[in-house]
C-alpha cells in the first residue's frame, strides 16, 4: 500500500497528531520533572516515556473504541482522570511534596505523568481513534510512530534549553510551569465535566 503525503494522505494526520502531542510545549514540563537526574538517567526516563506512550497510543488505535464501548467509558472520563493525575503531580511540585517510593521513582515518573497523560493523554488517544476512523488503522499507526520519533529529540533538548538558567532561575521556572500545569489540569477536569467558565 502506498501512502501519499498530501491531500488525504499522511501529512494531515501526522500534523494533526503533532499539534495534539505538542512536544515543544511539553518540553518544559519534561525538564522540570527530570531536572534533578543526571543526563544519562534523564535520557533513560524520556526514552521509557516515549516507548510507554507509543504502546498506549498504538493499543488505543487498535482496540480503544472497542474497549470504550465494552466498559462504557468516554473520552471525557479519561479527560477527568488525566486532569486529576496532573493536578496532584503539579500541586506536589508547588508544595515540594515527595510522591511515591524513591526506589522506583525513575520508572514511575516515566510512566505517570510523562508517558500518560502528558504525551498519551485524552486528546492524543481520541485523535488516534479519530485518525483510524477517517484514514484507516495504518495511518493511525504510522502517524503515532512518526510523531513519537520526532518528539524524542525535542523532549531531550529541554536540558540544553534550560541549563543556562541557573539554580534560582530553574526554581522560579519550575514553580511557574507547575502553576500553569495545575491550572491546565483544572481546565481538563472542567472540560470533562462540561462546565463552562463564568
Amino acid at each position: 500500500m502506498q501512502y501519499e503525503l498530501y491531500g488525504n494522505g499522511l501529512l494531515v494526520p501526522i500534523l494533526m497528531l503533532f499539534i495534539v502531542l505538542d512536544p515543544i510545549g511539553n518540553s518544559p514540563y519534561f525538564f522540570i520533572l527530570t531536572k534533578n537526574y543526571s543526563s544519562q538517567i534523564r535520557r533513560h526516563i524520556i526514552s521509557m516515556s516515549i516507548l510507554v506512550a507509543a504502546f498506549i497510543m498504538l493499543f488505543f488505535a487498535i482496540l480503544g473504541d472497542i474497549i470504550f464501548d465494552i466498559l462504557d467509558v468516554t473520552v471525557d472520563d479519561f479527560r477527568i482522570a488525566a486532569g486529576i493525575i496532573l493536578l496532584i503531580y503539579f500541586i506536589a511540585i508547588l508544595l515540594e511534596i515527595d510522591l511515591g517510593p524513591k526506589q522506583s521513582s525513575n520508572e514511575n515518573i516515566a510512566i505517570v505523568p510523562l508517558a500518560m497523560p502528558l504525551l498519551a493523554g485524552p486528546a492524543a488517544i481520541s485523535t488516534v481513534i479519530y485518525i483510524k476512523y477517517m484514514w484507516g488503522l495504518e495511518f493511525a499507526l504510522i502517524s503515532t510512530i512518526v510523531n513519537l520519533v520526532i518528539a524524542y529529540p525535542i523532549l531531550l533538548a529541554g536540558d540544553s534549553l534550560f541549563k543556562y538558567m541557573g539554580k534560582n532561575g530553574s526554581l522560579v521556572f519550575e514553580k511557574l510551569m507547575a502553576m500553569i500545569m495545575a491550572a491546565f489540569a483544572v481546565s481538563m477536569i472542567r472540560e470533562g465535566l462540561h462546565l463552562n467558565p463564568s
